[in-house]
């Protein structure tokens, strides 16, 4: 059964199927307000757009999962490298203003950076709490899961950037794919080394070597065979980024022994009873293996040694009587050859 009205009639009537479609809450639904609200919602999504070219402009953080794998344990770290690959801005140095914060020339004095690899895992091993701040490569940050791990843990900034940039943060390209801001290791006065007494003692004393590269030979080697001290005047020789990297670690075991003057330091050394080598290429010299090396002993290293100054109260040997050369072997090589001989001789 059917109802009919009239198409004027103000009775209600059922509604057609095609009828229901429309919104019931709006009987004067047309086409003309159906474009209206498309044109509206059409302007709100444009005004949400943003001001840069999501593909071009936008760079997302990414993720890259790492694990430590070294002996001191297993660890996890995600790192967030902001920007990706994007170009980073060199930045300019220079040295301090004489206006410059105390504090800025405090650290500057206190901190140096330490990079290579078995450089920066053995500082960590060590004394991490002297860490300061990291900044590692992607292939870097793999190795040091542990290391990011302790520093996220104890609140310290890290930092994982492309190579070009670390490359501006340690001043070289031999930085291992990381590189540590330290608190530099305390030094200690000769005077105060030598008044706690001591059986047997050996230690290596810098006569002119400033070398970076030698000085990080001579304390990757001092540290092979168990010096624990090396005697200079100058103690930034040895606190540099470039000797810790080739120490390999060393620094971490041998301290500096400071002194004002070396000839000061060679009478302090004597009154402590310490046997004093020095080493020369005079031909009338005593070969190095028929010298009896004493339980204390101290080796004078310099990179041109003096074959003119004789040390009557000191011992001076030679190492090759058949050397055709103009010059001797490098102060490093000098300082492995002398160590072997006293540890054969007092620690086998």
């Amino acid at each position: 059964m059917q109802f009919k009205f009239k198409e004027n009639s103000d009775k209600a009537r059922f509604k057609t199927k095609d009828e229901r479609k429309f919104n019931e809450r709006s009987p004067r639904f047309s086409e003309k307000n159906t474009e209206y609200r498309e044109n509206r919602t059409e302007n709100r999504r444009d005004s949400r757009k943003p001001r840069f070219n999501r593909e071009e402009n936008h760079r997302p953080e990414q993720i890259y999962p790492t694990e430590g794998r070294k002996a001191s344990g297993e660890g996890n770290v995600q790192i967030w490298v902001k920007g990706g690959n994007s170009a980073v801005k060199e930045k300019k140095t220079g040295p301090l203003s004489p206006r410059a914060p105390e504090k800025i020339k405090k650290n500057r004095a206190e901190e140096m950076k330490v990079y290579g690899e078995n450089a920066c895992i053995t500082l960590f091993q060590q004394r991490p709490e002297s860490i300061v701040r990291l900044w590692a490569t992607v292939e870097g940050a793999k190795k040091l899961g542990d290391l990011m791990s302790y520093l996220a843990e104890h609140k310290k900034a890290y930092h994982v950037i492309d190579r070009a940039e670390m490359e501006r943060v340690t001043g070289t390209e031999h930085h291992g794919d990381m590189c540590l801001l330290v608190k530099k290791s305390a030094s200690f006065v000769l005077d105060g080394y030598l008044q706690v007494p001591k059986k047997q003692d050996c230690l290596v004393l810098l006569d002119g070597v400033n070398n970076a590269q030698n000085v990080g030979g001579i304390v990757r080697t001092c540290a092979f065979y168990g010096v624990k001290g090396i005697i200079t005047e100058n103690v930034d020789t040895l606190n540099s980024s470039a000797a810790a990297r080739v120490a390999e670690g060393g620094l971490e075991f041998v301290r500096a022994l400071e002194t004002k003057n070396k000839q000061i330091a060679l009478v302090q050394l004597r009154q402590a009873g310490y046997q004093i080598v020095h080493l020369t290429r005079h031909k009338q010299a005593t070969a190095l293996t028929k010298v009896k090396l004493a339980e204390k002993v101290v080796f004078v290293l310099s990179e041109i040694p003096a074959s003119e100054i004789v040390y009557e109260e000191d011992t001076t040997v030679q190492l090759s009587f058949n050397n055709p050369l103009n010059s001797g072997l490098n102060v490093a090589v000098n300082a492995g050859i002398l160590l072997n001989q006293w540890y054969q001789t007092h620690t086998l």
